[in-house]
Formats: structure tokens, sequence, C-alpha cells
């Protein structure tokens, strides 16, 4: 008896190898990687600047995936027009004319003097007496008579505490003095060895996400660093602050979606959802050398260009070769300005959400070992086996993230469903450790096509594809392990006995 279960055990497993080896085979004709990994050298061009969702490149992008998704015959889905799913954001552009003028030393904006935000929207104009509050702590705000004034305090910093933390106690302290009437609020930048004031002015000038809650109070810095604005302040005079008022533009943004029919007849009303993020964060203030020549394009080739030409090539698969459950495929906008187009989306779903059994995402940092693809969130959902077979079928490992620390579950899209219950991890380039391989690549003006290595991105590309089969064709509906913080939304949101 106990030969005939083991038999049976190697009898079973040799069947599935041998199916996945079968289906991965059928990728591979169906991949080439001539016709592959033409959308990630279109989508990370430099024609594209950098694929920023208020830039009007990011039309072309979503344009390009849109007409990928008609040609290979994808359905459109119930509230989209040509495959989009469009709706608003409001960006702010910080003013780049203001000063500030004490004692016949004039600081100028985005010279010595860079706004904090968030959106001014009225013109300011203060003349007013200067008074400097030291750190601007309640016990030395409390000491003076801050009302109507404009009021000096330093970035906050010591043994025990960032630069971050200190900009985040102007605020902080800021918001007191502006309690008891300040009129405005200056930081004095004092040199300090962890930030450099040109990054502080590079940051100053980039758009942001405006909000119609934000409640704006003015706080500004100043480089200080000769100590010329302590000096004009202990002297007693007034000064005069002048800022014109923050451009707010509305931008329509797009989601891309299509979608294909199942070939089970009761499996086919579930959706598995495949989806990635196509924007990136754009152009650089100014241009810097990189290679040798100077650069100024965030072309994001791994983030994530070579996400979102997973994609398309899982969408020209499976329209050929349709899996058990249906499938919708989502390029999301937004990503990398807080998640807005999974968020959106997971808010207003283009088919009911009880209906999506499973997300797997993908998203990436960089890489720095190429036998393996990270999972984020493996060991969380009943999938894990699913994966881990089809990247096994190309060679590479499964892992699950080894950088915790850097909460990346947490930082992209898949999150936007995984909080409304859907099980969602995922599917990454491999990451050892988030070392300077990947600082060097992530968000940096390097990540382009050209120093990516394309025979891993292939086993990259296949390996999710067979993985969404997988999961797509698995009889058991997937769903968070026990004990998960996810498991009680999804037996909420599938009507699961408790």
């Amino acid at each position: 008896m106990r030969r005939f279960v083991v038999n049976l055990l190697f009898f079973l497993t040799a069947c599935t190898c041998f199916g996945q080896s079968r289906i991965a085979k059928e990728i591979d004709r169906a991949t080439p990687s001539s016709i592959a990994l033409a959308p990630l050298h279109f989508l990370a061009s430099d024609e594209l600047m950098g694929r920023s969702t208020s830039r009007p490149e990011i039309h072309i992008a979503a344009r390009y995936i849109s007409e990928q998704f008609r040609s290979f015959g994808l359905k459109e889905v119930d509230n989209t027009t040509d495959y989009f799913q469009t709706f608003e954001l409001k960006f702010v552009r910080p003013s780049a004319i203001g000063q500030f003028s004490l004692n016949n030393i004039t600081y100028r904006m985005g010279s010595e003097l860079l706004p904090s935000g968030p959106g001014n929207s009225a013109h300011i104009s203060i003349d007013a007496p200067v008074i400097y509050v030291g750190m601007g702590t309640q016990a030395e705000i409390e000491k003076v008579d801050v009302n109507g004034k404009l009021v000096v305090m330093d970035i906050e910093m010591n043994d025990t505490t960032t630069f971050t933390q200190g900009i985040f106690a102007v605020y902080r302290n800021g918001k007191k003095a502006m309690d008891k009437g300040a009129a405005a609020i200056i930081g004095r930048y004092d040199n300090p060895k962890e930030v450099h004031w040109n990054g502080m002015l590079r940051n100053s000038k980039r758009e942001y996400l405006f909000f119609e809650h934000m409640s704006f109070f003015p706080v500004y810095f100043i480089n200080d660093r000769n100590k010329s604005l302590l000096t004009s302040i202990n002297a007693g005079s007034k000064g005069k602050l002048q800022v014109n008022a923050d451009e707010v533009i509305t931008v329509f943004a797009k989601n891309v979606l299509g979608s294909i029919e199942g070939a089970d007849p009761q499996l086919k009303n579930q959706f598995i959802v495949l989806s990635a993020h196509y924007d990136h964060v754009g152009i650089a203030n100014e241009p810097q050398m990189e290679n040798g020549k100077l650069d100024s394009i965030y072309n994001g080739a791994r983030d994530n260009a070579i996400g979102t030409t997973a994609l398309i090539n899982a969408a020209r698969y499976f329209v050929r070769h349709p899996p058990k459950r249906s499938i919708l495929f989502i390029a999301y906008t937004g990503e990398e300005i807080g998640l807005r187009g999974s968020r959106y989306f997971a808010e207003h779903p283009a088919i009911p959400l009880k209906q999506i059994v499973y997300n797997l995402n993908i998203d990436n940092a960089s890489y720095n070992d190429t036998c393996r693809v990270t999972v984020v969130g493996l060991g969380r959902t009943s999938a894990d086996a699913d994966i881990q077979k089809a990247s096994m079928a190309f060679g590479l490992s499964a892992m699950p993230d080894a950088t915790p620390e850097q909460n990346f579950f947490d930082r992209s899209d898949n999150l936007s469903l995984a909080a409304k219950g859907i099980p969602a991890p995922t599917f990454s380039l491999g990451i050892a450790k988030f070392d300077e391989t990947i600082k060097n690549r992530y968000h940096q003006l390097s990540d382009e096509v050209s120093n990516m290595d394309l025979n891993y991105a292939m086993k990259y590309i296949k390996s999710y594809i067979l993985a969404a089969k997988n999961i797509a064709d698995n009889p058991v509906q997937p769903r968070w392990k026990k004990g998960d913080k996810y498991e009680a939304a999804w037996k909420a949101l599938y009507q699961k006995s408790l």
C-alpha cells in the first residue's frame, strides 16, 4: 500500500511537471523576444519623457497600450471608452516667483528661498516685524509675542534626529506659532551635511498632487549658511515676504482596461486581474551627468516599463489561449503619486469586486539576482505553489520579499485591491537585498533598457504569464492564508463563513 501511494505521488508530480513544461514551451513559441520586448523599448524611450502622470506624453503611452489591447482583440469593459477608465487629478505647480527682504538683503525664490507647500492658492504679501524663536518649541513660542510677525525658526536637529524629522518639526512648531497669530513661518537651513541645499531646491520645484482638503499655512525655507538672516534679525528690522500663487492644473488620468472571457462555463464568471502601472516620475528639473552625458529623463525601464510589457504580452497570449477563468487586464496610471489609478479603480470597479478572485500585480524597483523572481506577498495567499511552479519552469526561483523593511507590499498597486479583501501579491524582478545595485537604478536616470539583462527579462515575462495561467486554471478559489490581516475582508467580500 505504501509503495502504491509513493508511486501515485510520483506519477502526479511527474504529470504536473510535464504539464508545466508543455505550457512553458507553448508560451515560449507564442512570445518571441523580437515581439515581446518591443513595448519595453517604446515605453522606456526618451520620446515619452519619463511618463509622468501630469505630462502630456503619458497619453501617448496610454494610447499605445490601448491599441495593443485592441489589436489583440481584448473586449472593452463596461464604463470605459477606447479601453480607458478616465478620471480627474489636480496638480500643484509651485510658484517660481517670490522673495523675502530684510535690511537690504533679498532672498529670491528658486535660489536662496524655497516654498514648502502645500497649495498656496493666493498671492502673499506680508510686511511685518521679524522674530527669531530658536527651534520653535512650545516654551520658546510662549516667551515672545508672535502675533502678526514673520517667525524664523531653526530646523531642529541633534544626535538622535534626522534632517527630515527637523523639517517636520518646522511644520509642527510652525502650526503652533500660526495658532498664536504668526503671519508666516521661515525655517533656517544652516548647511547640514545630511542634505544639500541644491537637492532641496530641486524637490521644491516638483509638481505634487492637490487635494481639496489641503490646509495651507505659509512656510518657507531660507539658505542661511552664512548667518546673514540671523544677523539681520538681531538688528530688529521689518521684513517683507512676497510670493505669487501656486498654479493648480487639472489632468485627465487614464487607466487602461481590457478583458477576455474564460473557457470554463462556471469559472468564467470569476476574474483574475493582471495589473501593472505604466507611469513613472518624468524628467529632472536640471540635467545631470549620467554615463558620460547630460541626461534629464527618468526612463523607468525597470519601474515599470518591464511590468507593463509583461502585461501586454500576457494579453497577447491569453487572447489566443484563454484560461478557465476570465482575465481583466489593467494598466494603471498614477502609481508614483500615491497609487491613484488603482485606488480609483478599487472605488469605481468596472466589474463587481466580488467577481475578482485574485490580482497578480507586477511592479519593480530594480534587480540584483537573475536567478529569482521576488514575489512580494509570497506566503500570504493560497496561490504560492502556482507561482512557484511557473517560475521553476523557466529556470527561476520564486522567493519572498527579502527587503521587508522597504514595505513594498503597501507601496504598490496591489494594496488597493488587497485592502478590499482580494488576494493580491506583486510579481517583481529578483532582489536579494536592497543594496547599491538597486539604489543606483531605482528612480534614477540610469534606469534604461540599454543596461538591462534582456534574457532575464524574457524569463521574467514568461514566468508571469505561466503563473497567471496556473492561478486562472486552478479550480479552487484563491484566498488569503489563515490569520492574514486581510482575511476578514476576504470573507466579507465573498460572503465566506467565519
